[in-house]
């Protein structure tokens, strides 16, 4: 099992201080390139939150996106992130598979399944990535929003079976899917769901490479945004309001007391990954801390 830390890699991230685990987990910027911080293992590709409008080619996709991108512009996006990770000579990327548009994010309610969300994502993968081995893993990674929420594993394993690629698996983001499930508890109830789960996978959980340790924030109130989302003409505003709205809610915030050893002894990921939010010695201190309970 490799310990690693998540921190974003862009050229104007500020310094994170090392925390004695075996590496880190980089995470790109937005123009799916980043910095090489020693011990790079890991790369976390830059995903637009909202993408299945225009890549479909739908009308809507006018007054969701500031900026509608062709599919050549994705798959030139997705293709730069496949080649940084090759540059840095990592060992997996994650690539979030999910999406969701504003109001969707905002209401938990999509006009569309996660089969669908997959379907479209695997064409986009696959038109960047091929069927070569790139000297990587390709991890899949699971969100909130509709794609993949672990809510059915048998869209995981459809995934697997669709996406001909050499090294492919899962990165479990543990935050995200205490989401899914309606959000957190007490953290020993979440560790007994969390524990459930994984034992519920039988051979899947073999596929889930990389196990993201994290937990959610509590979710604001949602109602006042959807109709300033619904009311609004500015696509720009539009996407501003979810995005608030997600980073609220997937605050990325420290386990503090639960047995997290527990999990991993279930899971047996090659990695496991801390992946928290903020920065500098809090930020070292917080990662610190929920390492311990690896112990």
């Amino acid at each position: 099992m490799i310990t690693l830390a998540s921190v974003p890699a862009a050229k104007d991230s500020p310094a994170y201080p090392d925390v004695g685990l075996d590496g880190i987990e980089a995470q790109c910027g937005p123009d799916n390139t980043a910095g090489a911080p020693p011990g790079t293992a890991g790369l976390v590709l830059a995903m637009p939150i909202c993408w299945r409008e225009a890549w479909m080619g739908l009308p809507e996709a006018a007054r969701l996106l500031p900026t509608v991108p062709t599919r050549e512009q994705y798959v030139e996006h997705l293709t730069t992130g496949l080649e940084e990770a090759r540059r840095l000579r990592v060992k997996y990327v994650v690539i979030r598979a999910s999406h969701g548009t504003p109001e969707g994010i905002l209401s938990s309610r999509h006009p569309y399944s996660d089969y669908d969300v997959l379907e479209a994502l695997l064409e986009w993968v696959y038109l960047a990535a091929g069927e070569k081995d790139l000297g990587y893993e390709i991890l899949f990674e699971n969100t909130w929003h509709a794609g993949l929420r672990w809510n059915e594993p048998r869209l995981a394993e459809h995934l697997l079976t669709k996406f001909k690629h050499p090294r492919v698996g899962f990165s479990f983001d543990v935050g995200k899917y205490l989401l899914t499930l309606g959000g957190t508890t007490t953290e020993q109830a979440d560790m007994r769901r969390l524990r459930n789960f994984a034992k519920s996978l039988g051979k899947l959980t073999g596929k889930i490479r990389s196990l993201v340790l994290n937990r959610p924030g509590a979710a604001p109130v949602a109602s006042e945004l959807v109709r300033r989302v619904r009311a609004s003409t500015d696509p720009a505003e539009i996407q501003k309001y979810a995005k608030e709205f997600d980073r609220a809610v997937n605050a990325q915030q420290p386990w503090v007391s639960a047995p997290l050893k527990e999990l991993v002894e279930v899971m047996e990921p090659a990695y496991v990954v801390h992946r928290l939010g903020g920065s500098g010695a809090a930020w070292a201190e917080q990662v610190k801390k929920q390492h311990s309970l690896l112990a």
